[in-house]
């Protein structure tokens, strides 16, 4: 047997969803950057809105800067019901810096030997964020055995969507927060580790919850505030391979609480 020893890969993610252009939240985020030094920042969908109450907000173009100029690697996107037509313009604000501008659409996206799937979102119009991919099936099986072939179990660590799997603690029974089933239906089928998602603001703060079991996966949710502290997650995975592979561990810290769960393979 070999005695070299194995190199271990760590890679962090920051991921965090609903900032709504709000001034106080997107302020936070760029503290918790620098504080973490995430490898990426994943932004779970709803970055942008729709909404009224626009003096507390920063403007799309504000949210495009503060976002493209983060302290980290690699910062990417996944959509949420509130990125709509808005979206051409903050794709448009954000081609004035260098760094490129990552959408993940059923897609994955690989970051040393870390993979991440980043799902669509299924309310709202996503013809402005997708253009010019086509849109995907409600059903994810249509796509994601595409990655699992290519990706192998790699593609089972970590899964982003801003809409809930539907029938979890962290999210309304029914309503316009209640997630999708089809989600619920790939996590059993496919089994990835963990699983972050948004959408819905308030029921994990009111059920006092951030994370539950759905199949043999952990999906976490740690809700939003308007008005702040920001609510964010640090995920660390570490890696015993170059190549993309499944963690041998992930940690992760919910804030502003900092508690934290461990994943062990």
């Amino acid at each position: 047997m070999s005695s070299e020893k194995i190199k271990i890969t760590e890679v962090t993610v920051l991921t965090v969803a609903d900032l709504h252009q709000s001034r106080k939240l997107y302020a936070d985020l760029v503290k918790a950057v620098d504080e973490h030094k995430p490898d990426v920042v994943a932004i779970v969908g709803d970055c942008l809105h729709m909404g009224e109450d626009m003096e507390a907000r920063l403007n799309v173009e504000e949210c495009a800067g503060a976002l493209s100029s983060l302290n980290c690697k690699d910062v990417v996107f996944v959509r949420g019901n509130h990125e709509d037509e808005n979206w051409l313009e903050f794709a448009k604000s954000w081609c004035r810096s260098t760094r490129p501008l990552t959408t993940l659409h059923g897609e994955v996206f690989k970051i040393g030997p870390l993979a991440i799937v980043g799902f669509p979102c299924l309310l709202g119009s996503e013809e402005f964020f997708i253009d010019p991919r086509e849109p995907l099936p409600a059903n994810p099986e249509e796509w994601l055995l595409s990655h699992m072939k290519e990706y192998g179990e790699a593609a089972q660590t970590l899964w982003l969507m801003h809409e809930p799997p539907r029938g979890t603690i962290l999210s309304q029974n029914n309503g316009p927060t209640e997630g999708n089933q089809e989600w619920t239906d790939a996590i059993k089928r496919f089994a990835p580790w963990l699983i972050v998602c948004g959408h819905d603001h308030h029921t994990p703060i009111e059920n006092k919850r951030w994370y539950c079991e759905v199949g043999s996966g952990t999906c976490v949710n740690v809700g939003q505030t308007d008005h702040g502290p920001l609510h964010y997650l640090v995920i660390k995975a570490k890696l015993p391979e170059q190549s993309p592979s499944l963690p041998s561990e992930i940690s992760i810290a919910a804030y502003p609480w900092k508690k934290t769960i461990d994943i062990l393979g």
